[in-house]
């Protein structure tokens, strides 16, 4: 089947915006230190998948770049992201499952949470790894494993992998990514898990934001009725505002691989 459950609408540009809030800690730990390993700032940096552009910024603000390109099949996304850009920050429409991109080969190629809702991982690195300069590195950040106590959440989680199998995809990818061989062409230089444990309450705040952009599409595949996601939405939103326990924690596989 494919597609991208989670849409590119305004509710799914807001849900992004906190996503970027959420996950900005590891992400910018992951790119400082294969910054560092790489030495001096590329001439480009392209982000893929790369939304109203947080991520994009991100990665231009760390890796120092001349040029950070950010590309998004979804034009409205596009158009967000183009609005706010800052200097040397741009974007363009593009599949990028498809290669060539747009561009000339990059020096630093960052794709997150991205795998996850394609169909074929292994084909996309492949790919990806084609548009690096020499040298170049491709940084992948994907979800490995999350852990959580709390009812509502982990209802959430198992809501949420049941709609991305319905497509062919998987939300906990990152175990698939470590035992891929190294895509053609580039060698694996890093492949570590970094833990992110926020609130409880702000990973309910972030799911209440995604149920109510894919819930649709839950009802229409038949993963579970209008009345389930009533509930789950409201057994998020008490989470939400702290007045339920719990943990959670993300465990997200981080890996990059080089150019010859």
């Amino acid at each position: 089947m494919g597609g991208y459950a989670f849409g590119d609408s305004a509710p799914a540009a807001r849900r992004l915006g906190l996503l970027a809030d959420v996950f900005e800690p590891p992400s910018r730990a992951f790119l400082a230190h294969l910054a560092r390993v790489a030495g001096d700032p590329p001439d480009l940096a392209v982000d893929l998948g790369c939304g109203p552009g947080r991520s994009t910024q991100l990665v231009a603000s760390v890796v120092g770049a001349r040029r950070t390109l950010g590309l998004d099949q979804s034009a409205s996304f596009v158009a967000l992201a183009t609005a706010g850009a800052p200097p040397g920050v741009s974007f363009a429409v593009h599949d990028v499952t498809v290669a060539p991109f747009p561009c000339p080969p990059a020096g630093l190629v960052y794709g997150r949470f991205l795998l996850s809702h394609l169909l074929d991982p292994a084909a996309a690195l492949a790919a990806w790894a084609t548009q690096l300069a020499p040298g170049g590195l491709l940084l992948v950040d994907e979800v490995d494993r999350i852990h959580t106590t709390q009812p509502a959440l982990r209802g959430y989680l198992g809501t949420a992998a049941a709609l991305l199998a319905s497509r062919g995809h998987r939300l906990e990818i990152g175990g698939r990514l470590h035992r891929l061989p190294d895509p053609p062409g580039v060698v694996r230089r890093s492949d570590r898990v970094a833990r992110l444990a926020p609130p409880a309450a702000r990973a309910a705040e972030l799911f209440a934001q995604n149920l109510a952009v894919w819930r649709d599409n839950a009802v229409d595949a038949g993963i579970a009725t209008e009345a389930d996601l009533d509930r789950l939405a409201a057994d998020l939103a008490v989470v939400a505002i702290g007045s339920a326990a719990g943990t959670i924690t993300w465990e997200l596989r981080q890996l990059a691989f080089q150019r010859a």
